[in-house]
């Protein structure tokens, strides 16, 4: 089978392995291996028009695999991840951890996984994420660190110290398959995955193939504070907190006013339509699941696993 291979160039971990390396591994494994550079979207789309009937594999963070996943809809073909990113929240999810070319080789046995993909359907336009899309304080945090520009380690901790001071809840209408699940809240998160960006486990029974979104919601309370909620998403027990709500659904509706959300890594609206300010018109947002969107091929289980 042809596996037409992505490689993000500028992934943290591109120093482990090389495009022929990961080619001689992809031959090994039975594979007939179709490589062409992609230094922009323009690129990616050029590489996959003849993707169909074949694997598509995708080296590097989550960001590629949501740029390879979503180009893939409505098409016969197969995805698998080699993960060479910082947080890899797909790639942990479904479980593909290791060494890239011992995952390569073990991918001359796959294990096949069907995989959901969330819609967002919005005044300026619809948009598709394989983690989660979520408003208020992760969204507020984006905004002041400007996800459009290079990764910064000291950016990122300048935008949490401007946003955290006195941040307040917000009032936010939602309905959940037909169930009002209004309210104040610091922070809504709608996870496919189990994370999402900078590896924020917060929905560690998140099933990628359920059909179901998990639908996390942060209350303010006196108790639980600020320090509280981020020691808590370090140890992977924010969920466990009595200020925390987490339903299950496939249909969300709700009444934007003009906040920003994150749609995985991208914000929206775009940095353009935000700052030319004014009251927003209240509008619908309309959050649905795909189920069973894409098809993934996972590496067999490694034997010592």
């Amino acid at each position: 089978m042809k596996a037409t291979l992505i490689y993000n160039q500028n992934a943290r971990q591109t120093d482990q392995v090389t495009v022929e390396t990961l080619q001689n591994a992809l031959r090994a494994a039975g594979y007939y291996p179709v490589y062409t550079p992609t230094l922009s979207e323009e690129d990616v789309d050029e590489a996959l028009a003849d993707a169909t009937g074949g694997l598509v594999v995708a080296a590097g963070g989550d960001g590629t695999v949501r740029a390879v996943a979503t180009r893939l809809l409505d098409r016969d073909a197969v995805l698998t991840i080699l993960p060479l990113g910082t947080a890899n929240n797909i790639a942990r999810t479904l479980g593909i951890e290791g060494d890239p070319l011992e995952l390569v080789d073990r991918l001359a046995d796959p294990v096949k996984c069907a995989f959901d993909v969330g819609r967002v359907t919005a005044p300026w336009g619809t948009h598709y994420f394989l983690e989660a899309l979520g408003f208020g304080f992760y969204a507020d945090t984006l905004v002041a660190y400007e996800p459009e520009k290079e990764k910064s380690v000291l950016r990122a901790v300048r935008a949490f110290t401007q946003t955290l001071p006195d941040y307040q809840a917000r009032p936010f209408t939602m309905v959940l398959d037909g169930n009002d699940i209004s309210g104040d809240f610091l922070l809504v998160e709608v996870l496919n995955t189990t994370a999402f960006g900078p590896r924020l486990k917060v929905a560690p029974e998140a099933d990628v193939g359920d059909g179901l979104f998990e639908v996390i919601r942060v209350r303010a309370r006196e108790r639980d504070s600020f320090v509280r909620y981020m020691l808590s998403l370090v140890a992977e027990e924010l969920d466990e907190l009595p200020s925390v709500e987490v339903s299950r659904g496939k249909r969300l509706e709700v009444v934007w006013t003009g906040f920003p959300l994150h749609v995985d890594g991208e914000l929206h609206p775009d940095s353009r339509d935000r700052m030319e300010g004014g009251a927003a018109e209240e509008a619908e947002l309309l959050i649905e699941v795909m189920p069973q969107a894409l098809d993934f091929w996972l590496p067999a289980q490694n034997d010592e696993a």
